[in-house]
């Protein structure tokens, strides 16, 4: 009976991906240098991004790993951003867009112009560039996964 619960639990740690490292490829990926830490959002985002230090900061869990990745991809925009304007002209230029949407009645970060454009390049990105790559990784047996990626997954 052990070896049957014991097989079980691999397979379900199998299924699980190292937020971590993915997250940290994914920055790569891009030509960014930010660090990623987990557990320091504040309020109910699902995460945040820390322009004067350059950090990425996600919560500890997501429910499925297309909102993981999409958040990822969303505070990668907004470093992409600071890294092409420079962090004090980023946050002058987000504050800028913050303070229109307020002076329209609107809410400073859920309506701010950046905020929009990193959201609808996320859902973009993913659909185009990753859906099917995290797909297919889900998809591969132990050995494969092992063969190409490492002992990292399981």
């Amino acid at each position: 009976i052990w070896k049957k619960v014991m097989i079980k639990l691999k397979e379900l740690l199998v299924e699980r991906i190292d937020y971590q490292d993915t997250a940290e490829q994914l920055v790569k990926d891009y030509g960014l240098r930010s660090k990623v830490k987990f557990g320091n959002v504040s309020g109910g985002n699902r995460g945040d991004y820390d322009w004067v230090k350059d950090i990425i900061n996600l919560k500890k869990s997501y429910r499925s790993v297309k909102e993981f990745i999409i958040t990822v991809l969303h505070e990668i925009d907004h470093a992409k951003d600071r890294k092409r304007m420079g962090a004090r002209n980023y946050e002058k230029e987000y504050q800028k867009a913050g303070d229109i949407a307020v002076n329209r009645g609107r809410d400073f970060h859920d309506d701010n112009a950046f905020e929009e454009k990193a959201e609808e390049w996320a859902r973009k990105e993913y659909s185009k560039k990753w859906k099917r790559k995290f797909r297919e990784f889900k998809d591969l047996g132990i050995r494969e996964r092992v063969r190409r990626y490492g002992n990292r997954y399981i």
